[in-house]
């Protein structure tokens, strides 16, 4: 499949390559298929649509952030995960170009079935994100 990209120009990548957003993005409700694209040799990544050649987004593991999510059973369900080694969580981040400094999106983690590549974005109340969350040592 061929992508068209901002920030990388045109891609061609296999169709097994796209990962579902049966729900879209909040905010890109009209987007359902995305790409994972490597940046550079660090943790960061970039989701990128397939259908849009300016929407991407940046993404790490929770992990390079520090933290660790506690995903609830009915989310891993909805994906149909099966087995706990095959759910991967990312978070967005973005960037504050003043400060240089990223600023992680802790309470919208995204959620991957990398078998099925079925996603979702997780919507997490401020209020409740110490009860889904614990440190990475």
């Amino acid at each position: 499949m061929r992508i068209d990209t901002i920030r990388f120009g045109p891609l061609e990548l296999g169709e097994e390559t796209a990962i579902q957003f049966p729900w879209g993005i909040p905010g890109f409700e009209n987007l359902k298929r995305y790409v994972l694209l490597e940046h550079g040799n660090g943790p960061f990544q970039w989701l990128q649509a397939v259908d849009d050649p300016q929407v991407a987004f940046v993404v790490c593991p929770p992990e390079v952030l520090g933290i660790k999510y506690k995903v609830p059973r009915d989310n891993i369900v909805q994906l149909e995960v099966e087995h706990p080694n095959d759910l991967l969580v990312l978070t967005i981040v973005s960037f504050d170009r003043e400060k240089k400094t990223p600023r992680p999106h802790l309470t919208g983690p995204l959620l991957f079935n990398s078998i099925t590549r079925i996603a979702a974005q997780w919507s997490i109340d401020s209020r409740d994100l110490p009860k889904y969350i614990e440190s990475v040592e």
